[in-house]
């Protein structure tokens, strides 16, 4: 399957969608992750992570930014106010990630009964508001005790992972029944590429680079086989214990698209990325094989990424759950003529399209991916972990309210997306918009706001924005009209 294509002509959006073809049992969350959020980095016998060290101690995204505080949700007495908030807004899922040190402070070794109990006190407190838990157990928060050892890079990560996924396993499995293994791996890999150019003095802004240059090939995919292999040991583990539920990997899916005009090496490049972004996780999930194209330039340029001929067949042989979905938009890729010319891939966002923080607008491709998903992969059960965005100057609070028309327009059009996907067949079981609130939005800090609460950082206080409104419309099935998405 390619996922790339020729530029699709631009799909106009609906006026309105109703929610009528979402079953009653759908998942209508939002999403979070720990080190966005919590704050008290050093509450409770917690251990430092990677971003502790990048933030806090290295100062690499700016004097003031860092998960000291965030938005306070590590405290019962917020995170009691905001489930309040999630239950008025309708949600029937959450989904949060659980800090690795604060499981096991070192990494492995002694377990932290502090944090168990706070993460189980959260869950009951959801369950008790209705709120079903959907639980990460690694969003990109790797123990700096094992970052020094390589982190992904370390084949023995996937023995400190599935020992971490064990713990919680045996500590949660009577609490939750839906696990994410782990979050976003390509980007978490793009993350950790763009503090080590900062940490090298290097001013390369604060976006991360998505698609690994050839110099960086190795290493990111050596990392992307490891995280899951140590998915699926993870899954093993779950699997022979005995315990209920459904277990699945998030992925971030790019549609890629290129110009009607491509040239040969603008395709190649395309190919290639589709390769690494997309292919590489759903070919070895639900084929046991990694993309023969990708593979081969391996070999072809000598560049080791510790593949063992049985890895992608002990991936798809763990046999997961479920897919999660983060989608936001589509990649446009061309050749760098810059480049090396037999791998340059750079993406640009093209003139004639609405641009959100995270590219194009384009409900479409959610619904094309989804059709991918399901006449190329088996149907398997989906959940869209991620589908948010932010948009420039937007996200202004005014007379006490936060009127964010373009994120309201956005999340109606995905929704409906979604909606022609079950309609076609699709097994789509929930949607979770990123992200429940305003929060740190990593080496972006505190400036790129995707939340459907707007917190003022000086003083907590949270404000459901119009999108929050709008979203909980949608979960009752009511039509939104164009005009539903501004008010005065």
């Amino acid at each position: 399957m390619k996922i790339f294509a020729a530029l699709c002509s631009l799909v106009a959006s609906s006026s309105a969608i109703s929610a009528t073809p979402f079953p009653p049992d759908f998942q209508w969350g939002a999403s979070s992750a720990a080190y966005q959020i919590e704050g008290a980095v050093e509450a409770d016998g917690k251990g430092k992570s990677v971003w502790d060290y990048y933030l806090s101690d290295k100062k690499i995204a700016g004097p003031d930014v860092n998960g000291n505080t965030a938005i306070n949700f590590y405290d019962r007495n917020q995170y009691l106010k905001d489930i309040a908030l999630f239950k008025k807004l309708g949600l029937t899922s959450y989904r949060f990630s659980i800090s690795w040190t604060r499981i096991l402070p070192d990494g492995t070794g002694k377990i932290n009964e502090k944090g168990i109990q706070h993460y189980r006190q959260f869950i009951c407190d959801l369950k008790a508001a209705g709120i079903k838990p959907l639980i990460t157990l690694y969003h990109w928060d790797m123990p700096l005790t094992l970052a020094a050892r390589g982190g992904w890079l370390n084949r023995d990560a996937i023995g400190w992972y599935a020992d971490y996924a064990k713990v919680i396993f045996d500590n949660f499995h009577d609490l939750a029944d839906q696990f994410v293994l782990v979050n976003e791996p390509t980007v978490e890999v793009a993350q950790n590429t763009l503090a080590a150019e900062k940490l090298a003095g290097k001013d390369v802004g604060t976006y991360p680079p998505l698609i690994p240059k050839k110099e960086n090939l190795g290493n990111a995919l050596k990392s992307l086989n490891h995280i899951l292999l140590a998915s699926a040991a993870a899954q093993n583990i779950f699997r022979k214990s005995g315990y209920e539920g459904a277990l699945g990997i998030a992925v971030p899916l790019f549609p890629i698209l290129t110009e009607k005009n491509a040239i040969a090496a603008d395709i190649n490049d395309a190919e290639m990325t589709d390769g690494i972004m997309n292919r590489w996780f759903l070919d070895s999930i639900y084929k046991g094989k990694y993309p023969e194209q990708v593979l081969s330039f391996l070999a072809l340029n000598k560049i080791d990424a510790d593949i063992l001929p049985e890895d992608a067949k002990t991936i798809h042989q763990a046999n997961f759950g479920f897919i999660g979905v983060n989608y936001y938009a589509p990649l446009y890729i061309r050749h760098d003529l810059n480049g090396d010319s037999d791998y340059a891939p750079e993406f640009y966002n093209p003139d004639d399209q609405k641009i959100a923080f995270t590219g194009p607008v384009r409900p479409d491709q959610l619904e094309r991916l989804l059709a991918e998903l399901r006449l190329n992969y088996g149907n398997p059960d989906v959940l869209i972990t991620e589908n948010g965005a932010a948009f420039k100057d937007e996200d202004i609070k005014v007379n006490g309210q936060v009127n964010d028309s373009n994120r309201c327009l956005y999340i109606r059009d995905h929704i409906g997306a979604v909606a022609k996907a079950l309609e076609q067949g699709s097994k789509v079981k929930g949607y979770y918009v990123w992200s429940s609130h305003d929060n740190l939005e990593w080496m972006s800090g505190y400036r790129t706001r995707f939340g459907l609460i707007y917190v003022d950082y000086a003083n907590q206080e949270r404000t459901p924005k119009l999108s929050a409104e709008i979203y909980s419309r949608l979960i009752k099935g009511e039509i939104i009209k164009d005009g539903d998405c501004y008010r005065s």
